[in-house]
């Protein structure tokens, strides 16, 4: 039995149509095609927002009101296809199922509800701050009273990786959330998976 921590946005939930949308309109552009959006998946919220011309500053208010903002298009937001599986099947085998994210606990509770998966969860950390996660997973595992080496993070972002990794922590890297495959990979994290089938291959083989 492990305690496997997962990431949120870009992860579990696919709300890359939400920032993209959202960071469309706050930069004053006309609303984004479907093929617009396609081109610009597997960036982070930074590098949309760079494209779109938004300032650092700019960007990191708007990373607080686009929180406030999304519990009001949380019905809109699905689960990445496969992933509420992985979660039934690691909870079915005694798993230790938490949830740690910049998003916020209103708003994870609200997707994980409307899709039949907050029971699966035993407690959820969010509004994890924007630069970097190391602090608030260390306090997940003191918390929890969680070893290092039975626990293992899933997240989609470069400073997931960098995160776990620089606390020692395990982390399994998907490649469909808000990173390059290439550059995840370069980041060289436990393991790469790209497809929930992989993920739950990966997660049962640490």
């Amino acid at each position: 039995m492990a305690a496997i921590i997962f990431d949120f946005d870009g992860t579990v939930a696919d709300s890359f149509e939400y920032i993209a949308d959202f960071l469309a309109y706050e930069a004053g552009l006309e609303p984004l095609t479907k093929k617009e959006k396609e081109k610009l998946r597997g960036q982070s919220m930074a590098a949309i927002g760079r494209k779109f011309g938004i300032s650092w500053i700019k960007l990191i208010r708007l990373f607080f009101k686009g929180r406030s903002r999304m519990h009001i298009a949380m019905s809109h937001v699905e689960p990445f296809e496969g992933m509420p599986e992985v979660i039934e099947k690691l909870h079915a085998e005694g798993h230790e199922l938490f949830m740690l994210s910049s998003n916020t606990v209103r708003n994870i509770h609200a997707f994980l509800h409307n899709h039949g998966l907050y029971e699966y969860f035993l407690q959820i950390y969010g509004g994890i701050g924007l630069f970097g996660k190391a602090p608030s997973l260390r306090r997940l595992l003191r918390d929890q009273q969680i070893d290092m080496e039975n626990a293992v993070y899933v997240g989609d972002e470069l400073r997931d990786v960098q995160s776990a990794k620089s606390i020692g922590l395990r982390v399994v890297a998907v490649t469909w959330g808000f990173a390059r495959p290439s550059a995840l990979k370069s980041a060289k994290p436990t393991a790469l998976a790209s497809s929930p089938k992989e993920l739950l291959k990966a997660l049962e083989e640490l």
